[in-house]
């Protein structure tokens, strides 16, 4: 590439901790597309998955980050840590349509399984922010512990998981009452979480200690520990819950974990410094964004195998969900 991009302190901690996030509406909206945010092009790239290119490159915020797409593939959710800004992205005609106050550093988005809220992870505040999906309206503000990074709601919508990176844990919290019911342990530095379709269980990708956490969503009990590459970053779990993927920043890989064995099965070269993950609804593809290398990959989601690579903006990166229906 030529030369290694300096992270941004609005976003990274001290290894590059920004994150950012693919998006892929789809259902509702016909042709897939993914909604790519750039952050040293301060854009969003967005790209027919059909026909595998950029259609248009949208213009948002100064350093946009976190991704989330509601389930009908209707609205695009952006967090800008730089701005401390959330914007709504219309997923049809691909127009910002709003912008609120995400915090002073929002980071990790998800939203409610009912599309009504959005919760952001305030990396400089140790707080979670609740948001109106339809106002971008602040309804309140969770503490929780330090550097939160990722955040995973239950298939329910009855609880939220939070990583708190610089304490090494989850926090959990009761999505109705918004008070934390507890915390779990992970291994060390967690950032990125996966939960499974059916909520059952959570997957931690820890960048420090560089293995995955698993945790029983229900009772909160850890289940195993899988060390894979040198700094996993995020996670993706198959439609079907039987395959876990987890980029591996270091490693410029993929690794694949067997969901009933728990156990790495493969690990596939993949671009430079690859961050976001997300598995396709249909369960064939897997998508990668590579941060270094400026492209979005498209994985084959049993061999792994790169079928194909898109260019991207400057610096895409990927956190989150980011498939309409995908997980």
């Amino acid at each position: 590439m030529g030369h290694r991009r300096t992270p941004h302190p609005a976003v990274h901690g001290a290894r590059a901790l920004a994150a950012t996030a693919v998006l892929l509406a789809g259902g509702a909206i016909g042709a897939p597309f993914a909604f790519v945010p750039n952050q040293d092009s301060r854009s969003i790239s967005v790209i027919d998955l059909g026909e595998r290119r950029v259609t248009v490159d949208i213009a948002v915020g100064e350093r946009p980050a976190g991704v989330a797409v509601s389930r009908n593939g209707h609205d695009v959710f952006i967090s800008d840590p730089e701005t401390g800004r959330i914007y709504r992205l219309d997923g049809r005609s691909h127009e910002v349509t709003m912008e609120g106050v995400g915090g002073q550093g929002p980071l990790g988005i998800a939203l409610s399984p009912d599309g009504s809220r959005v919760y952001v992870t305030d990396w400089f505040a140790n707080e979670l922010q609740v948001l109106d999906a339809q106002t971008l309206k602040p309804l309140a503000r969770v503490g929780v512990g330090r550097a939160p990074s990722g955040v995973a709601v239950a298939a329910d919508g009855s609880r939220i998981f939070v990583a708190d990176r610089d304490d090494n844990r989850l926090s959990v919290i009761d999505a109705t009452t918004l008070a934390v019911v507890g915390h779990v342990a992970t291994g060390q530095r967690p950032f990125g979480i996966g939960i499974e379709p059916d909520g059952a269980r959570l997957y931690v990708a820890n960048v420090a200690s560089n293995d995955l956490s698993v945790i029983d969503a229900r009772t909160l009990q850890p289940i195993a520990t899988i060390v894979v590459g040198s700094t996993p970053y995020a996670v993706a779990v198959s439609p079907n819950g039987t395959r876990i993927y987890v980029t591996n920043q270091h490693a410029n890989s993929v690794s694949l974990i067997d969901g009933a064995r728990l156990e790495v099965v493969a690990e596939r070269a993949v671009g430079e410094f690859p961050e976001g993950i997300v598995a396709d609804p249909d369960g064939e593809r897997v998508y990668v964004a590579s941060w270094f290398s400026n492209e979005l990959l498209i994985l084959d989601s049993h061999s792994l195998e790169v079928t194909d690579r898109i260019p991207t903006g400057e610096g895409p990166r990927a956190f989150g969900i980011f498939v309409a229906g995908g997980s």
